[in-house]
């Protein structure tokens, strides 16, 4: 059985042990960090394990990629973290196999970022949008009996005080009950709340992945038996 992940930076393992800064710069095919906790789910569950996240995606392109696999999946189990809601996402390098695309930040320093989040951005979009695409995914692996693990590191996502609509809320009721947290937070804020380093680009360091690796494993060891 494989352990298949998805995500952005928090799964890919940026600023982990076992990725040098030339290795993480130069994000060369195959290389991510084995140190990840769902990495060590994978090694602790004695599942193989492949990892398609990326470094800076943006959501849309974690559900194209969930999507592509979903296609060829054969007694897979999936891990899905899901980032934030202000990145936007477009698809513009086909020819590169590694990563076709690039994602807008608001912390970037680029003209295309300026013009974006100076006359396109809303908090709306992003909520609606992102729901959308998280609704797509738990859709088809629910179809295609593909077991999975979602968690997600934007609280705004689900924030039901502003910029909120029936279709919004509808969908936000449908997806919480599929959402994983760590004792009601995201991995960050739990790993923060419980002393476990962090780097100054706020990235779990590896402490905080083992025990978050034990949480999931003791908490969903029925989900994660699914299809063995």
């Amino acid at each position: 059985m494989k352990l298949k992940s998805f995500g952005c930076s928090f799964i890919f393992g940026n600023e982990l042990s076992d990725l040098s800064d030339e290795l993480v710069t130069s994000f060369p095919m195959g290389q991510f960090s084995r140190l990840t906790w769902p990495a060590l789910v994978a090694q602790k569950m004695g599942y193989n394990y492949e990892c398609y996240a990326r470094p800076g995606s943006g959501n849309l392109q974690i559900a194209e990629r969930v999507l592509n696999e979903s296609c060829a999946s054969d007694s897979d189990f999936f891990i899905i973290g899901w980032t934030f809601t202000d990145r936007f996402d477009y698809y513009n390098r086909p020819d590169d196999i590694w990563q076709p695309w690039q994602t807008l930040c608001p912390s970037d320093d680029q003209k295309n970022t300026e013009i974006y989040f100076k006359n396109f951005h809303s908090e709306y979009r992003d909520k609606l949008t992102n729901l959308i695409y998280v609704k797509t995914v738990v859709d088809t692996l629910l179809e295609k009996n593909i077991p999975f693990i979602m968690t997600y590191m934007d609280d705004l996502m689900f924030d039901q005080r502003w910029h909120v609509t029936p279709a919004v809320t509808d969908l936000q009721l449908f997806l919480k009950p599929y959402m994983t947290k760590f004792d009601q937070k995201n991995f960050l804020l739990w790993s923060q709340e419980l002393g476990y380093a962090v780097s100054q680009h706020w990235h779990p360091l590896e402490e905080a992945h083992c025990m978050a690796a034990d949480y999931i494993i003791k908490n969903y060891i029925s989900i994660l038996r699914k299809n063995s």
